[in-house]
């Protein structure tokens, strides 16, 4: 479980198992009961946005849901770890 702060006295608890946990569908013709990483149908219970401290792009929060740092963005939080020789 990762949490989020969205707000001054705000956070938001996401669900790292699989993208279906934290969507507002209750029954899912997508989800075949693994785990999932990227669906086309998510849909989230609370649209937060964030701004990334690092680009500056505008993220939904609750596709972020994987990040290591749930300050950047998904294209940031890729390539934090990069090790470049």
């Amino acid at each position: 479980m990762g949490r989020v702060r969205i707000g001054d006295h705000l956070w938001l608890n996401l669900s790292r198992r699989s993208q279906c946990d934290n969507c507002v569908y209750e029954v899912c013709t997508h989800n075949d009961g693994g785990r999932v990483e990227d669906c086309p149908h998510f849909v989230p219970a609370i649209m937060a946005l964030k701004l990334c401290c690092r680009c500056g792009e505008v993220y939904e929060v609750s596709s972020n849901f994987k990040a290591l740092d749930y300050e950047l963005c998904p294209v940031c939080n890729s390539k934090v770890f990069i090790v470049h020789v």
